[in-house]
C-alpha cells in the first residue's frame, strides 16, 4: 500500500489558504488512487489555542471532496466543533468521500494551554485500509506509549501520527517514532509540519518506519511530499519471527475504549 505524507506549512489561522496549499501538494503527488494520504495536526490553522479562529465548519467537506476526487484515503488533521466544545481531531475519509474513522487527541499539550481550549478524547480508533489495520494518533500522544500498545493489542498494524512537533525537540520526535514502531512491531508513519508561527518553529522530519525499526523514508526540514510503500506481509512476518507481542502480559496494562469502523465490502 502506498502511503503519502504531506509535510506542509499551514497558513496561520488562514483555513482557505491552507486548504489550497494542501490541494496543491496532492496535485504534486500524482496519481493517489488507493493510497493513504496523511496531513499534519491542525493542518489548516496551525497549532492554534483559539479554536474559534481555527474552525469554520468546512474542513470535513474539504477533505471528503479531496478523497473522492482523487480516489484515495485521506487522514486529515483539523479542529472540529462538538456539542461540548472544540476538539483536535484526525478524520479518515475513504475514496467515496465518506467518513471512515474519527480520532480525538487523548493527550492535550498542557504547556501550551491546550486542555483549556479543547476537549480531550477518551478512546482509540481503528479501521481497515486494504490489508492493513490502522490506528491514528496526534502529536503529544507520541510521549504516552501505553496508548499505542493498546492499539497494537486491538490489531493495529499501521500506526499514524499527525503532528505540530517543534524543532527544539526534533531529536525526541525521531527517536520516539522509531521506538513506537519497534515496541509495537508495526509500521509507524509520522507526518509533521514545517515553518513558523507566533509561538514555535517546526522542523518537519516526517518519516515512515518498518516494524523492525528500519527507517523506510524520511523528509527534510522544508515543505515536501513523502511517499513510501508499505507491505502488509512485513508486519505479519516480523511478528511471527519475533513474537514479542505474543509474550505481552496483558494484565500489566490498563483499559481504553476502542471505536472500530464498519468496513465497506470493497475495502475488506
Amino acid at each position: 500500500m502506498r502511503c503519502v505524507l504531506l509535510q506542509s506549512e499551514p497558513r496561520w489561522q488562514d483555513l482557505p489558504a491552507s486548504r489550497a496549499a494542501l490541494a496543491e501538494q496532492m496535485d504534486q503527488a500524482g496519481d493517489l488512487r488507493g493510497a493513504l494520504v496523511v496531513t499534519p495536526e491542525m493542518a489548516e490553522s496551525g497549532f492554534c489555542m483559539h479554536p474559534e479562529n481555527a474552525w469554520d465548519g468546512r474542513s470535513a467537506d474539504f477533505a471528503g471532496e479531496q478523497a473522492s476526487r482523487r480516489g484515495c484515503f485521506l487522514l486529515h488533521g483539523f479542529v472540529d466543533r462538538h456539542e461540548r466544545g472544540f476538539r483536535n481531531v484526525v478524520v479518515l475519509f475513504d475514496p467515496a468521500g465518506g467518513e471512515r474513522l474519527r480520532y480525538t487527541k487523548n493527550h492535550l499539550f498542557s504547556p501550551a494551554g491546550e486542555p483549556k481550549a479543547y476537549q480531550a478524547g477518551e478512546s482509540i480508533s481503528l479501521a481497515s485500509i486494504g490489508e492493513l489495520r490502522l490506528s491514528p494518533f496526534i502529536c503529544y500522544d507520541l510521549r504516552f506509549p501505553e496508548l499505542w500498545r493498546l492499539a497494537a493489542i486491538e490489531g493495529a498494524e499501521l500506526l499514524t501520527l499527525s503532528a505540530c512537533w517543534p524543532a527544539v525537540r526534533q531529536a525526541h520526535w525521531r527517536a520516539l517514532v522509531i521506538a513506537r514502531a519497534i515496541e509495537n512491531q508495526a509500521f509507524v508513519v509520522g507526518c509533521n509540519r514545517v515553518g513558523e508561527e507566533p509561538n514555535a518553529r517546526y522542523g518537519g522530519g516526517s518519516l515512515a518506519v518498518a516494524p523492525d525499526g528500519e527507517v523506510l523514508a524520511e523528509a527534510g526540514s522544508v515543505r515536501e511530499v513523502l511517499s513510501v510503500e508499505l507491505d502488509p506481509e512485513r508486519v505479519r512476518a516480523w511478528r511471527a519471527k519475533f513474537p514479542a507481542l505474543r509474550d505481552l502480559r496483558r494484565s500489566r496494562l490498563g483499559q481504553v475504549s476502542t471505536v472500530s469502523s464498519v468496513d465497506s465490502p470493497g475495502n475488506r
